[in-house]
């Protein structure tokens, strides 16, 4: 039995129901999955300048979202800068890394059981950093690092993602973040799937191959359709297939 740990961006109730059929059908090749819910709960209401004068907008219909980190330190709802491009520090990361890290903690270290990690939209990005600290840990010697826990992540399966622009401090493991590198290109050295849909118009094509550059042997998958994650057993079949080869 593996692991497979999926950082979304709705809530954990919401997202044991975002995709139903996906989640069986990983259980029934043999994957558990643990839902790992993000800390920073996301305000219904903000407060923003519209021709001088503050105004309270509505932040959509979502009850209880959560984030794994934010953009902005005045309105934790602000998502404006995330396809920006531009480095930035990406407010509570660190508490999203220290959920994880207590999670694979927990997880069993039996040779045979291995974990993965899957993200969708901001949750992917997120695997992106978490991919470093997997690739960093892996070839880390020291007995004692933070980055130990990690180590136990073996691939990794992004979808809908953008690259991590996050160039701010990660506490007690700053030293260590930078990727382990076994080639000239500065990529990171994960198994990698990332997935992406033609249509999607909130995180575009684009800025899935751009993540996918990232990673030292990416595999990718285009869906051909918008930001969500369809239920078509090729799909399932894809990813199935490519944790098996992972865990082999």
């Amino acid at each position: 039995m593996g692991h497979v740990l999926l950082t979304f961006q709705p809530t954990l109730s919401s997202v044991s129901s975002y995709f139903p059929t996906f989640r069986r059908k990983l259980n029934h090749a043999g994957y558990e999955c643990v839902y790992l819910d993000a800390p920073h709960l996301l305000p219904m209401m903000s407060t923003v300048k519209i021709d001088g004068k503050e105004v309270q907008i509505t932040n959509g219909e979502r009850k209880n979202a959560k984030a794994w980190f934010l953009y902005s330190k005045t309105d934790s709802a602000d998502a404006s800068m995330a396809l920006k491009e531009t480095p930035m520090e990406y407010i509570g990361l660190c508490a999203s890394i220290q959920r994880v890290k207590e999670c694979l903690m927990r997880c069993n270290n039996n040779h045979n059981n291995f974990c993965a990690i899957l993200g969708f939209s901001q949750g992917a990005t997120f695997c992106h950093v978490l991919s470093k600290l997997a690739s960093t840990g892996k070839h880390n010697n020291d007995p004692d690092s933070d980055l130990n826990p990690f180590a136990k992540i073996r691939c990794a399966v992004l979808l809908s993602g953008f690259p991590s622009m996050h160039n701010g401090s990660l506490e007690n493991i700053t030293t260590k973040t930078t990727a382990h590198n076994n080639n000239k290109n500065n990529l990171i050295d994960l198994r990698s799937l990332h997935i992406f849909g033609e249509k999607d118009t909130s995180v575009p094509k684009s800025f899935g191959e751009k993540l996918a550059n990232s990673f030292s042997d990416p595999e990718t998958y285009d869906h051909g359709k918008g930001h969500w994650i369809p239920h078509t057993a090729v799909l399932c079949e894809r990813v199935i297939d490519f944790l098996d080869s992972c865990s082999a």
